[in-house]
């Protein structure tokens, strides 16, 4: 159902007629994120809203409440997992115009910015004050703060610093009611009683809007570098990592890649990688020159205990570029541009750390059945947060999105997947947003918490206009 025209006339009154557009071409734009949920389904919203303050989200989303709108909040479409698609239909809201960098309070070591401002934006801004701002995702070119504390976002700095959500200290929230709240501020520690900041990070929308975000900097690291060891396995590589923790070593970076996901990276560099290996760990380490060079001394002795290999500097060297992408080292980047014929998207799901070799075989044997072997993209795990341990496995499966049967087939192949994680006492993941891709199986987890949750939802947005059809909340 198109939105009413009194509703449209009323929002170009709040943001200005030239930043709301009911145009197709302008709609389609919205209609996609990096998803194949986005090509299975018509998503194209009905209208695209671009507020530029917070006092004009508040109006808007009293107006959505007044006509029961549906209303989907936008940062920049770099999801895979379908959270900002329009189930609905309904209004987009687009937060980019709300970028600016409020304050940088280095004495404070947080930087306060409004939740359209890009990753790579909040970087600049805080370097050029002398402190770090430490989440990195590959996205951060594009990607929004508002996009990264609404799902877990996971960054080439998480096993040191944690995920998006975990640099937060204060938040400006506008509920599904219209109202605006605030919590927490610039101490570290500025949860005075329940912490509530969590009702709204990892959310995806759901509950509300995140307009604004005080988040935590650091001093600047004297300096980094990086080793890659390859093993025969994942597991010999989960017992490396356990090493690396027990040594006392904390490194920033800690990648693990198969040899077909570690390929696929470094398509265009052409860096030639071993035939044995299996599974690789990239280990990155900052701080004081000294400390860094003690540390990567420990991380070899105790991947070498692990029968692991070191890789050559080159192959480090090409597999760091290809995950550290920002403006300065973009034109360095091997990831792969040129995958014209598929599209890949994510199975991420959180397993015992026991079962991460199990599952993947799991994985392995599935693709064979579903005939997704000679593409195969393989796997890969980060580590975070906080701790050189990964806990999460990813699979990265390529569609030939032109065919109907194989987009079919991703979602049968999906159900199995999430299935199987559920059986073997694992669950869904949030690390790359939960959206649409594993929505079905939220309420399967959380069981009879999922009541309480609804409850939740039904009081900050008591008309279900916020995300509508996201997450399982019809």
């Amino acid at each position: 159902m198109p939105v009413p025209s009194p509703l449209v006339d009323r929002l170009k009154n709040i943001v200005g007629p030239e930043y709301v557009t009911e145009e197709l071409c302008d709609r389609l734009v919205y209609s996609k994120d990096y998803s194949i949920e986005g090509i299975a389904d018509d998503y194209t919203p009905d209208l695209v809203v671009k507020p530029g303050s917070v006092e004009e989200i508040e109006q808007i989303v009293a107006a959505a409440n007044e006509f029961k709108v549906p209303l989907y909040t936008w940062g920049a479409g770099t999801s895979m997992s379908g959270n900002p698609l329009a189930v609905y239909h309904g209004i987009v809201l687009d937060t980019k115009r709300m970028n600016r960098i409020l304050e940088v309070d280095p004495a404070n070591l947080t930087i306060t910015v409004q939740a359209g401002a890009t990753m790579a934006e909040v970087q600049a801004a805080a370097k050029k004050h002398g402190v770090f701002f430490t989440h990195q995702p590959e996205s951060c070119l594009s990607s929004t703060i508002g996009g990264a504390l609404s799902c877990m976002g996971m960054s080439i700095f998480g096993a040191k610093y944690g995920y998006a959500y975990d640099q937060l200290v204060g938040v400006e929230v506008v509920l599904g009611t219209g109202k605006r709240i605030r919590i927490g501020g610039k101490s570290y520690l500025s949860v005075p009683s329940h912490n509530l900041m969590n009702l709204f990070l990892g959310a995806e929308g759901t509950l509300g809007i995140i307009t604004e975000a005080v988040l935590k900097v650091y001093p600047l690291p004297a300096t980094r570098d990086r080793v890659s060891y390859a093993f025969s396995d994942i597991t010999t590589a989960m017992e490396a990592c356990k090493r690396v923790h027990g040594a006392g070593c904390w490194p920033e970076t800690v990648y693990a890649f198969d040899r077909r996901s570690l390929v696929q990276y470094m398509e265009r560099s052409k860096t030639p990688i071993p035939e044995e290996l299996s599974m690789a760990v990239l280990f990155g380490c900052s701080g004081d020159p000294d400390l860094v060079e003690k540390m990567l001394e420990v991380i070899s002795r105790s991947c070498e205990q692990e029968n692991g290999v070191r890789m050559s500097d080159e192959v480090t060297e090409s597999w760091w570029d290809s995950v550290n992408i920002n403006r300065e080292t973009f034109d360095k980047s091997n990831f792969a541009l040129s995958h014209t014929d598929y599209e890949p998207d994510l199975i991420d799901a959180c397993v015992p750390l026991s079962k991460f070799q199990e599952y993947s075989d799991f994985c392995d044997e599935l693709k064979k059945e579903f005939g997704w072997v000679d593409i195969d993209f393989g796997a890969f795990i980060v580590a975070g947060p906080r701790g050189p341990i990964p806990f999460c496995i990813y699979f990265s499966v390529p569609i030939d999105t032109r065919i109907p049967r194989e987009i079919e087939k991703w979602f049968e192949f999906k159900e199995k997947m999430y299935s199987r994680a559920i059986e073997m006492g694992g669950s869904v993941s949030n690390a790359n947003g939960v959206g649409l891709r594993s929505a079905p199986w939220v309420r399967e987890q959380l069981g009879d918490a999922w009541e309480l949750l609804t409850d939740i939802k039904s009081l900050v947005d008591p008309n279900n206009i916020l995300n509508r059809g996201q997450r399982g909340f019809e």
